[in-house]
């Protein structure tokens, strides 16, 4: 079949309607069973389960994320350059990849490792996850990211997708906040501790489901957009040249640094926060609930309220808030885990705006980029923004571990000092609220404001409307 017969077979494909929502809600539900999981669960696993230094693990964490610099953009590049089929460019990589997906997720939290040698389960803690997060995961999470911009080119679809994803994305965070503290600790002697194995059945069910989410995903939605031809075809190096001179790319990546950096920092820090601060591991579904629920509340209304003022404006204001919110936390040093959980909710409220709009603010930015140059790389620059985003959790992974071995926490240990227990909780309030302030103010120079987003949409319509009239 022919690129241009497969084209012509897209275009008349269904309206854009619910299904595409609801299968890119699916889409992200995949991503998540895995990612938050991981990102909640997995240092825990290699500190309590397998017995790994801390700082072993950040640095197996910073070594992985350098790697997804080339995996990554290597895949998106792939994306944008390769022929696509029948299916679409990027919608058929989603249903080939699910199941490797779910199996490499399943063997990160092997629990007969603990009694191996400790370079050799080291080893095997670095080549799984390696396994798991820079090749497959990368295969699915960049195809999945990359395909908003061609489901539908209307802005309010677009914006749409986006709050479905972020749908997605806090359902996923409620159930895995909620159900692996309920089954994976134990009381033990007084003491709130894991249980390996039923760490592992629940990374099995998780995994499973993920795959489960990545077919219905791949069912529902559909691609209609068809990247323009240019006449000369950019070099990756002078693909990365351009998109170094772009603004709203560079500001964007800089945010999402910093607001992985943030939740993942606090995701990873609230399993320790509730273990050895208020002795309850099993709260920790509740409280990181809390993170969750404001995401499903504001998911009927992000949408209006970003048309209505814009997204910049929108982020700038929520960001603040929740870094109020955090620095608050740390300066009252709550003791009562309600109220903790209470205030962590007015936070969730900031953070749950930015996970609902910030894939419509990448499906902007890579409509500022064909406006500028011509050319639709929307698996590059998606890569590129998704690396970023690897990068923050990687840092938050790796600088979370240094941390950790910074207050004194002892691996293994059931029981830990007065000032480890302090130090974690000043690291679970204190660095998130810092974080997500500057977050903010860095968005204070993305230049894509309400105004110049309903320019350049104006624009991208007026010339495809000529190339239309052209063919």
């Amino acid at each position: 079949m022919t690129n241009v017969h497969a084209a012509q077979q897209r275009r008349a494909l269904r309206a854009f309607g619910w299904r595409d929502r609801v299968g890119y809600l699916f889409g992200d539900l995949g991503n998540d069973f895995t990612f938050i999981f991981a990102s909640a669960y997995l240092t825990v696993y290699y500190t309590n389960v397998a017995g790994l230094n801390p700082a072993h693990v950040g640095t197996v964490f910073l070594i992985a994320r350098l790697i997804d610099a080339f995996t990554d953009v290597g895949w998106g590049r792939f994306l944008d350059r390769h022929a696509p089929s029948r299916g679409g460019r990027f919608r058929p990589w989603i249903a080939r990849m699910a199941i490797p997906v779910a199996v490499a997720s399943t063997f990160m939290y092997a629990p007969f490792i603990a009694d191996w040698d400790y370079p050799v389960k080291l080893g095997y803690a670095a080549v799984t996850y390696l396994v798991w997060g820079s090749i497959f995961y990368t295969t699915t999470n960049i195809s999945y990211g990359s395909m908003v911009s061609v489901i539908s080119d209307d802005p309010k679809h677009r914006s749409s997708l986006s709050v479905f994803r972020g749908l997605g994305a806090n359902s996923a965070g409620l159930i895995v906040s909620l159900v692996p503290p309920l089954l994976i600790y134990g009381m033990v002697d007084g003491r709130s501790q894991v249980v390996p194995m039923r760490f592992f059945a629940t990374a099995l069910v998780f995994s499973a489901c993920a795959a489960l989410f990545y077919f219905l995903c791949h069912a529902g939605v559909r691609e209609r957009v068809e990247a323009p031809e240019p006449a000369e075809r950019r070099g990756f190096g002078r693909l990365l040249r351009v998109l170094a001179g772009s603004r709203p790319l560079i500001v964007v990546i800089a945010s999402n640094i910093v607001i992985m950096l943030g939740s993942l920092f606090l995701s990873t820090m609230a399993a320790y926060l509730w273990l050895y601060h208020f002795n309850n591991g099993a709260m920790s579904g509740p409280s990181q609930l809390a993170t969750y629920v404001p995401g499903l509340l504001l998911a009927p209304v992000a949408a209006r309220i970003a048309s209505r003022f814009g997204k910049k404006e929108v982020l700038i204001a929520a960001l603040f808030g929740a870094a109020a919110v955090y620095l608050l936390l740390f300066a009252l040093r709550i003791t009562d885990p309600w109220v903790f959980v209470a205030l962590n909710l007015l936070a969730g409220f900031g953070v749950g705006f930015y996970n609902l709009l910030v894939w419509a603010v990448i499906a902007d930015v890579i409509d500022a980029e064909e406006v500028r140059s011509g050319e639709r790389d929307d698996g590059t620059i998606y890569s590129i923004n998704t690396w970023a985003r690897k990068v923050g959790q990687a840092v938050s992974g790796g600088v979370g571990g240094f941390a950790l071995a910074f207050v004194g926490f002892q691996s293994g240990k059931p029981v830990q000092s007065d000032a480890t227990v302090d130090g974690i909780y000043a690291l679970a309030t204190l660095v998130p609220g810092c974080l997500f302030a500057v977050a903010a103010c860095v968005l204070l120079l993305f230049p894509l404001n309400r105004a110049r987003v309903i320019a350049q949409v104006a624009e991208l319509e007026n010339r495809h409307a000529q190339r239309t009239g052209e063919a």
